[in-house]
């Protein structure tokens, strides 16, 4: 629990969009969330509350080989306009997309 503590204290939070056709392009927004100060009972308060849900990930590589490889990177995730219940402060800053 600490290390989630420690890990998920500070977070920035950047919303984006992403095309793939002609070719890979991204797009950021400039209302930047950030959040400071959690704990792990703000998680799993979350968790309870159906907030915070498991997301399976799971990946299967080289499926036309002889020896096909499962991947598993399961995440939890969360809507954005619910961020606020993992941090005990929350804050927005809006940034410039003028470049000098």
């Amino acid at each position: 629990m600490k290390h989630w503590n420690r890990k998920h204290a500070h977070a920035a939070y950047v919303p984006s969009l992403c095309r793939l056709e002609p070719e890979g392009q991204y797009c950021y927004g400039n209302k930047i969330e950030l959040g400071q100060g959690t704990d792990f009972l703000k998680f799993l308060e979350a968790v309870s509350k159906g907030v915070v849900y498991y997301d399976p990930g799971i990946k299967l590589e080289n499926v036309s080989t002889p020896h096909p490889v499962v991947k598993r990177r399961s995440q939890f995730r969360i809507k954005p306009e619910k961020l606020s219940s993992l941090y005990h402060n929350m804050e927005i800053v809006y940034v410039s997309s003028e470049r000098s």
